[in-house]
């Protein structure tokens, strides 16, 4: 019997999902994508060195003024929502300290 020619054809995009659903974000690119999220929508800019992500846990810490973190937890929401359609869902952090 044979074969027929482009009978289980797959979508480019499809080949991808496996690697979609196990890969992360690395520390740096979320690192980079909360200071960009938090000056669109707080105004402010944190330098990246007061700004430590752990990645096994997914806590970002933030080592910056009490006002500065007031204001960034009223957002968090917000922040989250942006960083979600930057980096992914899987690769967002869960706690900001």
């Amino acid at each position: 019997m044979k074969k027929q020619r482009g009978g289980d054809v797959k979508k480019v995009g499809d080949l991808f999902d496996k690697y979609k659903r196990i890969l992360k974000a690395p520390q740096g690119v979320v690192v980079d994508s909360f200071i960009e999220v938090v000056s669109d929508l707080v105004g402010i800019e944190i330098p990246k060195d007061r700004i430590v992500y752990t990645v096994y846990n997914k806590t970002l810490t933030l080592r910056v003024s009490g006002v500065l973190k007031t204001e960034i937890f009223l957002k968090k929401k917000e922040i989250i929502l942006h960083m979600k359609g930057r980096i992914g869902e899987k690769s967002i952090p869960k706690i900001f300290l």
